[in-house]
């Protein structure tokens, strides 16, 4: 199975975040009333994802190409939060947050099974998550890159061990 992007993480403490994402993060909590979540950031991952691949001709036409060869993935939870921003050249930052307690996880792997038309998903890393995002009036689900090395995989972890227990308090 092909894969798409090279994804590589590194666990971070909230203090190392780049100050530009510190301020979209701050920003995004202080308008959703989230409260200081880089001060109580439990777990922080970056992940850089490479492009593996060079957009073909008809999904450049149509705009389903990505546009950037990389881009990085910030994620961290607090007790009650999870917060994920992405930094793209081409949109600049977005963040989103979802409560850890509304929160459903699926690996990627997971979601294989499920995917119309009997077509195959391309090999990924990282989570899938169905939440009611801040902003939002439905559930929908987003997947956070992560790669497949050491910190990636402790802090999908640390994330579902999180959500489980937000989920029992």
């Amino acid at each position: 199975m092909v894969r798409l992007y090279r994804r590589e993480s590194s666990y971070c403490e909230p203090e190392e975040v780049d100050p530009g994402l510190g301020e979209a993060i701050a920003g995004h909590a202080e308008a959703c009333s989230l409260g200081d979540v880089l001060a109580n950031a439990v777990a922080c991952c970056l992940t850089v994802s490479t492009r593996l691949y060079t957009p073909g001709l008809l999904s450049r036409w149509k705009g389903m190409a990505d546009p950037d060869p990389q881009h990085r993935t910030l994620a961290l939870f607090t007790p009650r939060w999870f917060v994920v921003a992405v930094t793209r050249s081409s949109t600049g930052t977005t963040v989103l947050s979802a409560r850890l307690d509304g929160m459903t996880l699926a690996e990627h792997s997971a979601l294989a099974d499920r995917f119309p038309g009997g077509r195959r998903l391309p090999e990924d890393s990282g989570v899938t998550i169905t939440a009611l995002w801040s902003g939002r009036s439905e559930q929908s689900s987003y997947h956070v890159a992560l790669g497949d090395d050491a910190d990636g995989r402790f802090f999908s972890q640390a994330l579902r061990e999180a959500v489980a227990r937000a989920k029992q308090s």
